[in-house]
């Protein structure tokens, strides 16, 4: 029980803050247990309740199919193709990187880096089909534990010129997708238990808290700091594999 609570709390803190949800929970798998795949796809499912219901008013637009909603169709389809098609194809693979201390470190470091660019960034742009094709090819990186989702995916819209309060918006919306592609590929490994229910719970609140968090750090500037963060995790999961 004290395992799943763990990871639940440690789920809901790192997927929405820019410092990969997929990298802590296979971290401390590795050190609690042997990484179970089927509960961290339920705890995403958790943040993806959180994520519906947050940006509700951008979903309601979508599915009304308005004409004002076609290009973010668009772009949403264009963004999440490059990762679906990588997950479904070398799923193998990605899950082989779940149990390396050594490409969890280097990956925290590649995500402390592209995160503190964002510093720096000064250029104006908009969301169109290539921006969104190449915020899609950064986030196929986020599906390697490591590498935050939501730390690539908005750090790549910044670059882009898109404002703060669309590229965490936009962020938000590619999660869903993902998070149902991976629940459907776990299928075969689900089960039931009430720990397993009391992690979904937990997971969901903390969730909604943490969400409002990022989304008050990339509006006031701030979402850099969150490298810091990034590095320091990096060089701890480095030590750990050479000692």
């Amino acid at each position: 029980m004290e395992n799943e609570i763990l990871l639940a709390v440690v789920q809901a803190a790192t997927e929405f803050l820019p410092i990969s949800s997929s990298g802590h929970l296979a971290l401390i798998s590795n050190l609690v247990s042997e990484p179970n795949l089927f509960l961290i796809t339920i705890l995403h499912f958790a943040s993806l309740l959180a994520v519906l219901i947050f940006t509700r008013k951008e979903i309601f637009e979508l599915l009304s199919f308005k004409k004002e909603t076609k290009n973010l169709w668009i772009y949403l389809i264009v963004a999440t193709i490059p990762a679906a098609l990588f997950g479904f194809f070398f799923k193998p693979i990605i899950e082989s990187f779940f149990s390396s201390f050594l490409f969890i470190g280097i990956a925290f470091l590649f995500t402390g880096a592209i995160i503190f660019l964002t510093k720096i960034s000064v250029r104006k742009g908009e969301l169109n089909w290539k921006s969104s094709l190449i915020i899609g090819l950064f986030q196929v990186l986020a599906l390697f534990p490591g590498v935050s989702r939501s730390g690539i995916t908005i750090s790549s819209a910044l670059f882009f010129g898109v404002s703060k309060d669309k590229a965490v918006k936009f962020s938000f919306l590619l999660f869903v997708p993902l998070v149902i592609g991976a629940a459907i590929s776990e299928i075969g490994n689900a089960y039931f238990s009430s720990n397993l229910v009391i992690a979904f719970l937990i997971c969901f609140f903390l969730s909604w808290i943490f969400l409002h968090a990022l989304y008050y750090f990339v509006r006031k500037g701030m979402f850099w700091i969150f490298s810091i963060y990034c590095f320091v995790v990096g060089l701890i999961s480095l030590a750990v594999y050479f000692t």
